[in-house]
């Protein structure tokens, strides 16, 4: 069977929602919540979730929450034997502040832990991966270990850019990229196209595929993914849909997608699955609630009335 590793951040994720309209500078009444996140874990639980026999490679606290945060990892079939534990660095964590709407209008994270992996670390995992299996790794990494690993790993390579300022650390390697996915913002911020119709659209795919990126996927929130490879551009649309919670959306669209293209399906089918994964981490709230699977993501395809524009 394909091996697929996930190589990032795992996070402490405290999350506070505000009950009525945000006002800044203010003290705003809300719901708080607490929960294991970070973008690269993310991602990894979302392919266990979809029941991929997944490794998940990330630095983990020896205090107590990097020990609860790694024995919930292994407890959802994530693999860590490659991981990193260090007691150098406190947990890992990200604050983020959503308003009524439950849309994230700001964040901030910790992630000095992330030191902790040298290329050093990463040698057991990139020296047993094979040409059919495939690394997802995220822009939390530092750009040793992000050249290491695009230097040395024989398999496909999908990458998050995880913010636009950290998309840079990604710029100069682009064709070494077999999947890409930034956001819309992201991907301004890299090849400084805004996106705003099919014109400009097809032109941020074509400057990422001459970039040698050799599958490029942006996330255009509600206004679905746009995808491309050297043979199709296509801008895939889908119904509204009713938020529950946004967060992760993007993150569940990538492991969905990576999942299907690991064991073969094309650009299309891989997109339609990774749409339908988004709409039910959204509107379900599918991946905090631990519910999430790949027979009902294949059920959800049909209602996620997804259509499809030619670029």
């Amino acid at each position: 069977m394909n091996r697929i590793c996930v190589i990032g951040g795992a996070n402490i994720d405290i999350c506070g929602c505000s009950a009525e309209k945000l006002r800044y500078f203010d003290s705003n009444p809300g719901m708080i919540s607490l929960s294991f996140g970070g973008v690269g874990r993310n991602i990894a639980q979302i392919l266990a979730l979809l029941g991929e026999q997944v490794d998940f490679l990330t630095c983990f606290s020896s205090d107590n929450y990097g020990t609860l945060m790694r024995r919930d990892c292994e407890a959802l079939g994530m693999r860590t034997g490659w991981s990193i534990v260090t007691d150098d660095y406190p947990s890992s964590m990200y604050l983020a502040i959503l308003d009524s709407d439950r849309d994230m209008k700001v964040a901030m994270s910790d992630m000095r832990i992330l030191r902790a992996m040298t290329p050093e670390s990463l040698q057991p995992a990139l020296a047993e991966l094979k040409e059919d299996d495939m690394i997802v790794l995220d822009a939390n990494l530092d750009m040793e270990c992000i050249g290491y690993i695009l230097d040395h790993a024989s398999c496909r390579i999908a990458a998050d850019p995880v913010s636009a300022g950290k998309a840079a650390r990604l710029k100069d390697r682009l064709k070494d990229l077999t999947i890409f996915k930034p956001n819309r913002y992201e991907a301004q911020e890299l090849s400084g196209i805004t996106i705003h119709d099919e014109k400009s659209a097809a032109e941020s795919l074509d400057w990422f595929l001459n970039q040698g990126v050799k599958e490029i996927i942006i996330s255009m929130a509600e206004g679905g993914i746009l995808a491309a490879d050297q043979n199709e551009k296509i801008w895939f649309t889908h119904r509204m849909i009713l938020v529950e919670n946004a967060t992760g959306a993007g993150d569940t669209f990538l492991g969905a997608y990576a999942a299907k293209r690991l064991h073969g399906c094309g650009l299309r089918e891989a997109a339609h699955f990774g749409i339908s994964a988004a709409i039910c981490a959204i509107e379900q709230d599918a991946v905090n609630r631990r519910s999430l699977n790949a027979s009902d993501v294949e059920k959800q395809i049909v209602s996620a009335e997804i259509k499809e524009r030619i670029l």
